[in-house]
């Protein structure tokens, strides 16, 4: 599989990961149900469906944490005010960048980037901004701060 494919895979899994952790943060839907539901809806490979369900499962999972984190880094916006939008985006990032150990894991600097188009195309006019700012405080932060 090309790397082009693997990408625009990639970026089909994490607009399909938005959309169910924007509906589980909103909804007292299951997360099993949920991932399988938008799985089938979206016709995913295996590989997609991997990646799908590690990643809401993973971001879900770790909400608590990664909310903390993000609190930690803006906060002067709390999570609970945050566009629904803009707060599944940086799960997703903020799982895949701390969190997902699998083989083939991105760079850190795709998942940015692709956490900003995700951010400009389904959120605010400054959810780009915001979430990059976040990320990028959040990966160049010293470990001794963490």
């Amino acid at each position: 599989m090309s790397s082009r494919t693997v990408g625009s895979l990639r970026h089909r899994v994490r607009a399909a990961a938005l959309q169910a952790l924007f509906e589980l943060d909103q909804t007292t839907h299951d997360l099993d149900s949920v991932v399988a539901r938008i799985s089938d809806d979206e016709m995913f490979s295996a590989e997609g469906r991997d990646f799908f369900a590690r990643i809401v499962n993973g971001a879900w999972t770790n909400r608590q944490t990664i909310d903390d984190l993000i609190t930690k880094v803006a906060p002067s916006w709390p999570v609970h005010q945050m566009p629904g939008v803009d707060i599944a985006v940086l799960r997703i990032a903020l799982f895949e960048i701390l969190y997902d150990a699998a083989a083939d894991k991105a760079p850190v600097k795709a998942v940015i980037n692709e956490a900003v188009e995700l951010a400009k195309h389904f959120g605010s006019d400054n959810s780009g901004r915001f979430v990059n700012g976040v990320l990028s405080t959040v990966v160049n932060k010293p470990e001794s701060e963490e």
